[in-house]
Protein backbone atom coordinates (compact mmCIF):
# COMPACT_ATOMS: atom_id res chain seq x y z
CA UNK A 1 0.00 0.00 0.00
CA UNK A 2 1.00 3.87 -0.79
CA UNK A 3 2.25 4.99 2.77
CA UNK A 4 0.58 8.51 1.59
CA UNK A 5 -2.65 7.26 0.43
CA UNK A 6 -3.39 3.99 2.12
CA UNK A 7 -3.96 2.76 -1.63
CA UNK A 8 -2.18 0.05 -3.40
CA UNK A 9 0.75 1.14 -5.89
CA UNK A 10 0.07 1.52 -9.50
CA UNK A 11 2.21 0.03 -12.13
CA UNK A 12 0.76 0.02 -15.71
CA UNK A 13 3.17 -2.15 -18.40
CA UNK A 14 2.87 -2.19 -22.36
CA UNK A 15 3.01 -5.51 -23.88
CA UNK A 16 4.83 -5.59 -26.91
CA UNK A 17 8.86 -4.69 -26.43
CA UNK A 18 8.51 -4.34 -22.51
CA UNK A 19 7.50 -6.93 -21.60
CA UNK A 20 7.63 -9.80 -24.64
CA UNK A 21 9.14 -10.05 -27.88
CA UNK A 22 6.54 -10.11 -30.55
CA UNK A 23 9.27 -9.60 -33.38
CA UNK A 24 8.75 -13.53 -34.61
CA UNK A 25 4.77 -13.50 -34.39
CA UNK A 26 4.55 -10.22 -36.13
CA UNK A 27 7.15 -11.43 -38.58
CA UNK A 28 5.55 -14.62 -39.80
CA UNK A 29 1.86 -13.43 -39.90
CA UNK A 30 2.82 -10.42 -41.81
CA UNK A 31 4.87 -12.99 -44.48
CA UNK A 32 1.77 -15.04 -44.79
CA UNK A 33 -0.24 -11.96 -45.34
CA UNK A 34 1.96 -10.75 -48.22
CA UNK A 35 2.13 -13.87 -49.78
CA UNK A 36 -1.58 -14.16 -50.18
CA UNK A 37 -2.22 -10.91 -51.26
CA UNK A 38 0.78 -10.54 -53.57
CA UNK A 39 2.63 -7.79 -51.56
CA UNK A 40 5.59 -6.60 -51.45
CA UNK A 41 6.88 -8.25 -47.97
CA UNK A 42 9.12 -5.07 -45.78
CA UNK A 43 12.43 -5.20 -44.38
CA UNK A 44 13.09 -6.16 -40.66
CA UNK A 45 13.64 -2.66 -39.89
CA UNK A 46 10.51 -1.38 -41.66
CA UNK A 47 8.60 -4.21 -39.75
CA UNK A 48 10.55 -3.22 -36.43
CA UNK A 49 9.00 0.30 -36.43
CA UNK A 50 5.53 -0.94 -36.79
CA UNK A 51 5.97 -2.19 -33.35
CA UNK A 52 3.71 -0.75 -30.97
CA UNK A 53 1.70 0.91 -33.70
CA UNK A 54 -1.43 0.10 -35.08
CA UNK A 55 -1.35 -2.77 -37.77
CA UNK A 56 -4.21 -1.30 -39.81
CA UNK A 57 -2.36 1.94 -40.34
CA UNK A 58 1.08 -0.17 -41.12
CA UNK A 59 -1.00 -2.64 -43.66
CA UNK A 60 -1.94 0.81 -45.32
CA UNK A 61 1.52 1.97 -45.93
CA UNK A 62 2.63 -1.00 -48.38
CA UNK A 63 1.58 -0.50 -52.01
CA UNK A 64 -1.28 -2.65 -52.80
CA UNK A 65 -3.63 -1.57 -50.27
CA UNK A 66 -5.10 1.41 -51.32
CA UNK A 67 -8.27 0.39 -51.90
CA UNK A 68 -10.31 -0.08 -48.67
CA UNK A 69 -11.81 -3.24 -48.78
CA UNK A 70 -8.70 -4.81 -50.06
CA UNK A 71 -7.19 -3.48 -46.66
CA UNK A 72 -10.01 -4.52 -44.35
CA UNK A 73 -9.74 -8.33 -45.98
CA UNK A 74 -5.61 -8.25 -45.60
CA UNK A 75 -6.18 -6.67 -41.84
CA UNK A 76 -8.62 -9.95 -41.18
CA UNK A 77 -6.18 -12.32 -42.10
CA UNK A 78 -3.56 -11.24 -41.01
CA UNK A 79 -5.33 -11.49 -37.26
CA UNK A 80 -6.51 -14.68 -38.37
CA UNK A 81 -3.24 -15.96 -39.06
CA UNK A 82 -1.78 -14.26 -35.28
CA UNK A 83 -4.88 -15.68 -33.58
CA UNK A 84 -4.02 -19.25 -34.95
CA UNK A 85 0.10 -18.85 -34.92
CA UNK A 86 1.55 -15.57 -34.31
CA UNK A 87 0.29 -15.90 -30.50
CA UNK A 88 2.59 -18.49 -29.85
CA UNK A 89 5.22 -17.19 -31.54
CA UNK A 90 6.67 -14.25 -28.80
CA UNK A 91 9.35 -14.65 -25.97
CA UNK A 92 9.08 -13.20 -22.79
CA UNK A 93 11.96 -11.13 -21.71
CA UNK A 94 14.32 -13.09 -19.04
CA UNK A 95 13.68 -11.57 -15.77
CA UNK A 96 9.91 -10.12 -16.37
CA UNK A 97 8.28 -13.33 -14.43
CA UNK A 98 10.26 -12.75 -11.45
CA UNK A 99 9.38 -8.78 -11.25
CA UNK A 100 6.01 -9.23 -12.05
CA UNK A 101 5.52 -11.86 -9.11
CA UNK A 102 7.43 -9.85 -6.61
CA UNK A 103 5.14 -6.48 -7.17
CA UNK A 104 1.92 -8.85 -6.68
CA UNK A 105 3.10 -10.18 -4.18
CA UNK A 106 3.32 -6.64 -2.61
CA UNK A 107 -0.52 -5.94 -3.44
CA UNK A 108 0.39 -3.43 -6.18
CA UNK A 109 -2.58 -3.11 -8.50
CA UNK A 110 -0.66 -3.99 -12.18
CA UNK A 111 -2.28 -3.62 -15.30
CA UNK A 112 -1.23 -4.15 -18.94
CA UNK A 113 -1.97 -0.62 -21.04
CA UNK A 114 -1.49 -2.43 -24.86
CA UNK A 115 -2.01 -0.97 -28.67
CA UNK A 116 -2.64 -4.68 -29.40
CA UNK A 117 -5.82 -5.84 -29.18
CA UNK A 118 -7.12 -6.83 -26.16
CA UNK A 119 -8.05 -10.35 -27.18
CA UNK A 120 -4.57 -11.40 -27.85
CA UNK A 121 -3.22 -9.49 -25.47
CA UNK A 122 -4.78 -11.51 -22.75
CA UNK A 123 -3.96 -14.66 -24.65
CA UNK A 124 -0.47 -13.80 -24.81
CA UNK A 125 -0.58 -13.48 -21.24
CA UNK A 126 -2.14 -16.38 -20.51
CA UNK A 127 0.56 -18.09 -22.66
CA UNK A 128 3.18 -17.27 -19.88
CA UNK A 129 1.13 -18.13 -16.95
CA UNK A 130 0.66 -13.94 -16.23
CA UNK A 131 -2.82 -14.24 -16.19
CA UNK A 132 -3.00 -14.56 -12.67
CA UNK A 133 -0.70 -11.37 -11.95
CA UNK A 134 -2.59 -8.65 -13.68
CA UNK A 135 -5.47 -7.03 -12.32
CA UNK A 136 -6.78 -6.47 -15.74
CA UNK A 137 -5.50 -6.11 -19.56
CA UNK A 138 -6.41 -3.60 -21.71
CA UNK A 139 -6.11 -3.16 -25.29
CA UNK A 140 -7.41 -1.63 -28.39
CA UNK A 141 -9.76 -3.55 -30.76
CA UNK A 142 -10.02 -5.22 -34.07
CA UNK A 143 -11.84 -2.92 -35.53
CA UNK A 144 -11.45 0.83 -35.83
CA UNK A 145 -8.07 3.25 -35.94
CA UNK A 146 -5.51 3.02 -33.96
CA UNK A 147 -5.60 4.97 -30.17
CA UNK A 148 -2.50 6.07 -29.21
CA UNK A 149 -1.74 5.15 -25.10
CA UNK A 150 -3.37 8.82 -24.28
CA UNK A 151 -6.44 8.20 -25.19
CA UNK A 152 -6.60 4.48 -23.99
CA UNK A 153 -5.50 5.44 -20.75
CA UNK A 154 -7.64 9.10 -20.75
CA UNK A 155 -10.45 6.03 -21.19
CA UNK A 156 -9.44 4.58 -17.92
CA UNK A 157 -8.84 7.78 -15.99
CA UNK A 158 -12.43 8.27 -16.65
CA UNK A 159 -13.39 5.16 -15.67
CA UNK A 160 -11.81 5.51 -12.34
CA UNK A 161 -9.23 2.58 -13.26
CA UNK A 162 -6.30 4.44 -12.98
CA UNK A 163 -4.86 7.66 -10.93
CA UNK A 164 -1.85 10.20 -11.20
CA UNK A 165 0.96 8.69 -8.99
CA UNK A 166 1.93 5.52 -10.08
CA UNK A 167 4.13 4.60 -13.10
CA UNK A 168 3.78 3.57 -16.48
CA UNK A 169 6.84 1.62 -18.31
CA UNK A 170 7.11 1.19 -21.67
CA UNK A 171 9.38 0.98 -24.76
CA UNK A 172 8.44 3.86 -27.54
CA UNK A 173 7.42 7.56 -27.24
CA UNK A 174 3.99 6.85 -26.84
CA UNK A 175 4.02 5.45 -23.64
CA UNK A 176 6.09 8.49 -22.48
CA UNK A 177 3.35 10.98 -23.60
CA UNK A 178 0.56 9.14 -22.21
CA UNK A 179 1.69 8.36 -18.68
CA UNK A 180 2.85 12.30 -18.63
CA UNK A 181 -0.29 13.55 -19.56
CA UNK A 182 -2.12 11.90 -17.16
CA UNK A 183 0.06 12.00 -14.30
CA UNK A 184 1.78 8.72 -14.40
CA UNK A 185 5.77 8.41 -13.89
CA UNK A 186 6.79 8.05 -17.48
CA UNK A 187 9.92 4.94 -17.63
CA UNK A 188 11.53 4.07 -20.57
CA UNK A 189 12.77 0.69 -21.20
CA UNK A 190 15.61 0.25 -24.05
CA UNK A 191 15.17 -3.28 -25.04
CA UNK A 192 12.28 -2.77 -26.81
CA UNK A 193 11.76 -0.77 -30.07
CA UNK A 194 12.05 2.18 -29.41
CA UNK A 195 15.40 4.73 -29.32
CA UNK A 196 16.74 6.37 -25.90
CA UNK A 197 16.39 9.36 -28.11
CA UNK A 198 12.47 8.40 -28.70
CA UNK A 199 11.91 7.91 -24.80
CA UNK A 200 13.91 10.57 -24.20
CA UNK A 201 12.32 13.20 -26.12
CA UNK A 202 8.73 11.74 -25.32
CA UNK A 203 9.38 13.12 -21.57
CA UNK A 204 11.00 9.56 -20.42
CA UNK A 205 11.69 10.46 -16.52
CA UNK A 206 13.93 7.36 -15.97
CA UNK A 207 15.74 4.65 -18.50
CA UNK A 208 16.32 1.18 -17.70
CA UNK A 209 18.47 -1.30 -20.30
CA UNK A 210 17.61 -4.47 -18.48
CA UNK A 211 15.29 -5.82 -17.04
CA UNK A 212 16.91 -6.61 -13.57
CA UNK A 213 17.84 -2.60 -13.89
CA UNK A 214 14.68 -1.94 -13.65
CA UNK A 215 13.60 -4.70 -10.92
CA UNK A 216 16.35 -2.84 -8.75
CA UNK A 217 14.38 0.62 -8.96
CA UNK A 218 10.75 -0.46 -8.69
CA UNK A 219 12.26 -2.20 -5.10
CA UNK A 220 13.00 1.31 -4.09
CA UNK A 221 10.06 3.13 -5.91
CA UNK A 222 7.74 0.36 -3.97
CA UNK A 223 9.39 -0.35 -1.27
CA UNK A 224 6.57 -2.21 0.60
CA UNK A 225 6.50 -5.62 2.22
CA UNK A 226 5.12 -8.94 -0.23
CA UNK A 227 1.79 -10.09 1.70
CA UNK A 228 0.31 -11.57 -0.82
CA UNK A 229 0.49 -15.04 -2.76
CA UNK A 230 1.54 -14.14 -6.41
CA UNK A 231 -1.40 -16.82 -7.70
CA UNK A 232 -3.63 -15.07 -5.17
CA UNK A 233 -5.57 -12.16 -7.18
CA UNK A 234 -6.57 -9.62 -4.84
CA UNK A 235 -10.32 -8.62 -5.14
Amino acid sequence: MSPSTGRPGLVCFDLDGTLVDPLLGVTHCLRKTCETFGLPMPPEATVRTWIGFGMRESLASLPGLADPARLEAALDFYWERYREDGVFEHELYPGVFHLLHRLKRQGHRIYIVSAKPALFARRISYQFDLNLIFDDIFGSTLKGRWQPKTEVLAGLVRQGTIWPGGVLIGDRGVDMEGARAHGLEAIGVTWGYGTREELLRAGAEHLFDTVPDLDDWLQVRFPQAEIHDAFTRSE
